[in-house]
């Protein structure tokens, strides 16, 4: 799952990272998060970040398949994990 976020304020975006991160995503570039849900685990981040955000917010979250993440291609500096926690199906 890749979830994409532009939060006017500060302090909603902090929570909302705070929601990514409790749930198991991990942040790859500043707005930018990616990690395994199943549809319980989405359904409780909508229902999380719903709570949180405001008009003028938005929130895209994305499903990628296995096929689609392995064809990515990275230019300038490398995405590393220290121990690769995150899965995509």
């Amino acid at each position: 799952m890749l979830v994409s976020f532009d939060i006017k304020f500060k302090t909603n975006r902090e929570k909302i990272e705070r929601v990514f991160e409790c749930l198991g995503l991990r942040k790859i570039q500043n707005e930018l998060y990616i990690g395994e849900m199943d549809n319980k685990e989405q359904n409780n981040l909508v229902e999380k970040i719903n709570a949180i955000i405001k008009d003028y917010d938005s929130v895209l979250i994305m499903p990628i398949c296995q096929n689609c993440y392995l064809k990515k291609e990275t230019c300038g500096r490398e995405i590393k994990f220290q121990n690769d926690l995150y899965r995509v199906y």
